[in-house]
């Protein structure tokens, strides 16, 4: 399976978006629309680094509360990409999962844990190279004609929204969206 970027990107009243292009089996691709708040600086950035850093977990609910505009009105099922096994354990908690949950609350939209992280390694500190080669992910059967949205808390990359939309385009997803709070411009 390969990734390729797209390049699209737009700032628009409801945040910033960006089209990534899966290259999936068979020549097969989908298109993965990615939307966040805004750009990783200011508050944003202050709002993550918080949640992910500073055990500051209320963060999540008003951040979930603002991201609500991010997600699409086809969207079945709101899931997130999990954080490594070991960044977990050493917060206590997976904050994209936090973001998840809240999300689920403000919009009606049911949550559902879709994606098993099968790797250890985690994207913070990594350099772009790094970071281009995807987390893999194995997801949970989806019910067919089910639209998925994928929540994390920064795009950089787009190498893990990417891995997990693979992942679930291939465990019978009809289509997958990305909903982060901010996205830095790699």
């Amino acid at each position: 399976m390969k990734f390729s970027r797209s390049g699209r990107r737009a700032v628009d009243d409801m945040g910033t978006h960006r089209t990534e292009t899966l290259a999936l089996h068979g020549g097969h691709t989908e298109l993965l629309e990615i939307r966040a708040l805004g750009p990783f600086e200011g508050e944003l950035r202050d709002a993550v680094i918080g949640l992910k850093y500073r055990n500051e977990r209320q963060r999540a609910r008003a951040l979930a509360g603002l991201m609500s505009v991010c997600i699409p009105p086809h969207a079945d099922v709101i899931t997130w990409a999990p954080t490594s096994a070991l960044r977990t354990g050493e917060r206590g908690y997976d904050q994209a999962e936090l973001l998840a949950r809240h999300l689920s609350a403000h919009t009606g939209v049911p949550w559902s844990r879709l994606l098993r992280r099968l790797d250890g390694a985690g994207q913070t500190g990594r350099t772009r190279a790094q970071r281009l080669v995807a987390p893999r992910f194995v997801a949970a059967p989806v019910a067919s004609r089910r639209n998925v949205c994928v929540v994390d808390d920064v795009v950089t990359t787009g190498a893990t929204l990417r891995a997990a939309a693979s992942a679930l385009l291939l465990a019978g997803a009809e289509r997958v969206s990305g909903a982060c709070v901010a996205t830095v411009d790699a």
